[in-house]
Formats: structure tokens, sequence, C-alpha cells
């Protein structure tokens, strides 16, 4: 909980819609409660608003075995990590959200990103060749409340750790010149 709820736009009701403390169904479906079905235990119920279905579907939460959620859009409609074991490295992990060529709103079929793939082969290492992990940070997660998710990702490219200088990438002409070529347009 602590991870998605310290993200910008993220509450309680991002995930529990309706479920919050002080409503009606949050007391009614409150584990070990007395009374009905006394014997609840966790995970709690998942009621995803529609802001956060994907493309593809509409949000659920597996609250078997598997313990993930699918089509939601924060994790690019991919099936997130189990709830309560799995994590995302997000400066290492690009690939558990971002899908390349796919109908999600998080998906990187803009620019040249084809090319890059092709010649690199594709993992989050390729990502950080151009997107800074510092500025990531900060921009990436920063309307979760809405289908955009986050804010631009040219926002990220340059700077530390990258092969583009800082203040090297030009997002109006989408023009960059990294240490890997020479000037290019996105």
């Amino acid at each position: 909980h602590a991870v998605h709820v310290a993200f910008n736009g993220v509450s309680c009701n991002s995930c529990h819609n309706g479920l919050g403390t002080g409503t009606l169904n949050h007391y009614n479906r409150a584990n070990a409660r007395p009374g009905e079905n006394a014997l609840r235990v966790p995970p709690g119920d998942v009621a995803f608003p529609a802001t956060y279905d994907a493309k593809t579907g509409a949000s659920s939460f597996d609250n078997s075995a598997a313990l993930n959620c699918s089509n939601v859009s924060c994790h690019g409609g991919q099936n997130s990590p189990n709830w309560q074991t799995g994590t995302i490295d997000v400066p290492n992990a690009c690939l558990s959200c971002h899908a390349s060529g796919t109908a999600q709103f998080n998906s990187f079929n803009s620019g040249r990103h084809s090319l890059h793939i092709g010649q690199f082969g594709l993992n989050a290492t390729t990502c950080r060749r151009c997107h800074n992990t510092t500025s990531l940070a900060v921009n990436h997660f920063t309307a979760l409340g809405t289908s955009a998710m986050e804010g631009p990702a040219s926002g990220t490219i340059g700077g530390t750790g990258t092969f583009i200088t800082a203040g090297n990438y030009n997002p109006a002409s989408g023009s960059c010149s990294p240490s890997c070529h020479g000037n290019e347009t996105w």
C-alpha cells in the first residue's frame, strides 16, 4: 500500500473505489469484523474507477492465488506482479508496464523507438540510454489519476547516466545530439 499511496494522485479510492474509511461498504467488508461473514480474510475488495481501465478492457484484481491486477492502465494493461510478494524496480523494469506498439496509453510506439529497439534489443538499459532515471522519478508518475498517467516522456530525456548531455534534447523540435550518433530529429 505505501508504495502506491506515495504516488501523486493515488489514494485508497484509486483501487478501492467507494470502499474507503468511513463508508458503509468499508465497514461491511472489513476483515474479521464480527457479524455477517466474520471469516473474511485478506485481500480486501478491489473496485477500480473507470479512469484506471486499460484500453483493452476493464481493470480487475484476481484475489485468488495470482493476487494481481490486470487491464490496469498504471501497469500498461499488463498483469501486475503479485500484490503480496511482487515488486517492480521502476528504473530497471520499464517493460513491466511499457510495451512497444500496443494500443495502451503508455505504449512506446512513437518517434524512433523501433530503430533503437531493433538495434540494441529491448531492455531497461536501452530505455536508460535516453531516459534519465533521476528525472523519471519526479516526472514519471505525476498524473496517475488520469489516463495520461505521467508527465511527458520528453521531460525525462538527457542528463546524468544517459547518452544525451543535459539540456541537449530540444522537445520542441524533437532533436538531440547523443554520444552514440550525431544530431538527429526524433
